[in-house]
């Protein structure tokens, strides 16, 4: 089946978004697609359905039902993630009266994908939290804050435990040109604007492989529930 990661921006109308797609067989994800860019989110709904996606893993809250504070899977998901620094901020409709990534829910559902379902699931994920377990680290990966250096640096740890992935139980397939986009030469060679896009591709990279993940039954936490909103995070550690 195809699936798909997306790695969504606050605004994607001002600033870019990433979208993986990828075919699960059996146990084997191949990366088919990464694309960056900077769309609407109706632009960003119509590649999804065009590309015959059956399930995808948003990185972004899909569901905001709250006035002020946290949601209750934030709160839930802090308790549990809060000492490896992988916590997440709270997000309610007094900040985010319009969310992009809300929207973007309510369109893909009306196309007939489901919050947490079986056939043409979607679902809210956090890479944070995701690769704390996955990788059996102690705290997050430090990748998006600091100088340049620091953070290219952080990529290319990142992508280094990405590529372990294609000996996992669920095996990541990544080929050219995409594999370049790991390699930690071409990661210190980056400049500029490439910097953070490349950044938002392999966060998109890690939203496929929790999708994957999701489709083989991987234990995971959910935290909350798809009436008052909730975060699926896989489980490898007890």
């Amino acid at each position: 089946m195809r699936i798909a990661g997306f790695d969504m921006a606050w605004r994607p109308e001002n600033n870019n978004s990433a979208l993986a797609i990828g075919e699960l067989v059996g146990t084997e994800l191949n990366v088919l697609f990464c694309r960056v860019a900077t769309q609407s989110v109706e632009a960003w709904v119509a590649d999804i359905v065009s590309s015959s996606i059956e399930g995808i893993a948003i990185d972004a809250p899909l569901i905001i039902n709250n006035q002020e504070g946290q949601r209750g899977c934030e709160a839930q998901l802090n308790q549990v993630f809060r000492g490896a620094k992988a916590g997440c901020h709270p997000s309610n409709l007094t900040l985010y009266p319009n969310a992009a990534s809300v929207r973007a829910a309510e369109m893909l559902r009306l196309h007939g994908f489901e919050h947490l379902g079986t056939k043409h699931f979607m679902l809210e994920c956090y890479p944070h939290p995701s690769m704390v377990e996955l990788f059996g680290w102690r705290e997050r990966l430090l990748y998006k804050r600091g100088s340049v250096a620091e953070r290219k640096q952080g990529q290319i740890q990142l992508a280094q435990a990405i590529l372990s992935l294609q000996t996992a139980d669920v095996s990541l397939v990544i080929e050219d040109p995409i594999l370049k986009s790991l390699q930690a030469d071409y990661i210190e060679d980056l400049r500029g604007a490439a910097v953070k896009a490349n950044e938002d591709l392999l966060d998109a990279l890690v939203c496929l492989y929790i999708a994957a993940l999701y489709q083989t039954d991987q234990a995971a936490y959910v935290f909350g529930d798809v009436e008052s909103g909730y975060v699926w995070v896989p489980k490898f550690r007890d």
